[in-house]
Parts: C-alpha cells; structure tokens; sequence
C-alpha cells in the first residue's frame, strides 16, 4: 500500500480479498467498506511514515555513502554482470550502522498510533 501511494498509483485500490463465504449481500458490502477503511488507515499511516522526520533521518543514514555503488535499477543480465564483477568493501560495510531495529520501533509506533 506504501508503495502504491509513494508511487502515485491510480488505479484500483482493494485487497485481494473475500468476505466469508456465509455472508449475504449486505455482509459483503460491509467487508468491501471495512477494506477500503483500512487502505486509508493504512494510507495515512504511510504519509505520517513518510513525513516523521526522525525515521527519514535514519533512512538517510542507512543510505548514506552509496554513491559509489553500481546504479543497476531493473533486472537484466547486464545489470547482474555490473554486480558480480563490483568489488564490494566488506569491512567498510561491516563498520556502517544500520538502525534498523530503531526504524523498526519507531514504524511500529505509528502503525500502532502511539507516535
């Protein structure tokens, strides 16, 4: 759902979901409310994600000092031969911190609503 939103999808939004196989018309209708309820709590769960400023501070320290990397984008053959042959620096990569358990808290706090 972040995605679609991040990425300015305009197509269809609903889950591939289906409501119990015991339910009437009306049941039915309920369950197609209550997912286009939750999209859109999940909508603004992903906006408030991405304006907290503290987890896009994380997000730019994960990603800091990759410019020199391969910019590959999609899959092809090409692409996967520039990886394989790309001399990867282990150590510095071992030495970088990578919050992600605090990123995670914090994702979890808003999902949550108590942030």
């Amino acid at each position: 759902m972040k995605f679609l939103e991040d990425v300015g999808y305009d197509g269809p939004r609903h889950f591939d979901a289906h409501a119990y196989r015991t339910e009437d018309c009306v049941g039915v209708k309920d369950f197609a409310r209550g997912c286009m309820r939750t999209y859109l709590i999940l909508k603004d769960k992903a906006a408030r994600w991405n304006a907290d400023k503290e987890i896009q501070g994380i997000l730019r320290e994960i990603n800091a000092g990759r410019r020199d990397l391969p910019q590959t984008g999609k899959y092809s053959k090409s692409n996967a031969k520039t990886l394989l042959s790309y001399a990867f620096d282990k150590d510095a990569m071992m030495k970088k911190r990578l919050p992600y358990e605090h990123l995670d808290q914090l994702t979890i706090d808003i999902l949550t609503g108590t942030r």
